[in-house]
């Protein structure tokens, strides 16, 4: 047990020439063999070192105090640098999920708009279709009445064909060789 108080202790006097950075032993992070075993994946925190400062930079009042508490109780300290680290790696966890949540809620929110878009193109084209489906059927029509009203001026004018000419026209491709 005083092996492990004196590896602290040489840890924390190790990180105490700088002065900023938080003793070695309460960077190293713990392994959760439960979370691998449940078939969860550990929180990968981004290389970045300004979100590493930004994790570190609540802890650091903590880890002062724990400078001070090893000199005096050692027992306390390794207890108290346990129980930081922990704390510790729930926050980094936190804000690692919280980057991942809103990096999800603004790939989200560029789906959503891009859905919105595509609806709206599918609605103009709906409507673009029954609109060319609407002048196809009056351009039908209109051809149809067009071949009646030809069909009959020539029957009126004493041509050769008193049959709509449509169904001539067929008839002379049928006799065609």
């Amino acid at each position: 047990m005083d092996g492990l108080h004196n590896e602290h202790e040489a840890k924390v006097e190790q990180d105490q020439g700088t002065g900023s950075a938080p003793p070695g032993y309460l960077n190293e992070l713990p392994v959760f063999t439960e979370m691998q075993d449940l078939g969860q994946q550990p929180v990968q925190l981004p290389p970045n070192e300004a979100q590493h400062a930004l994790v570190a930079e609540p802890f650091q009042p903590l880890v002062e105090e724990l400078k001070r508490l090893v000199q005096d109780d050692p027992q306390f300290a390794h207890q108290a640098a346990q129980i930081v680290r922990l704390y510790r790696r729930l926050y980094e966890t936190y804000i690692a999920r919280k980057s991942e949540t809103q990096r999800l809620e603004q790939a989200n929110g560029e789906l959503r708009t891009a859905n919105l878009q595509l609806r709206q193109e599918g609605e103009y084209l709906k409507g673009r279709y029954a609109e060319q489906g609407d002048e196809l059927a009056y351009f039908g029509q209109a051809f149809d009445k067009l071949s009646t009203g030809i069909g009959r001026l020539l029957a009126n004018s004493g041509g050769c064909c008193s049959e709509p000419m449509y169904e001539a026209a067929s008839k002379v491709n049928e006799e065609a060789p």
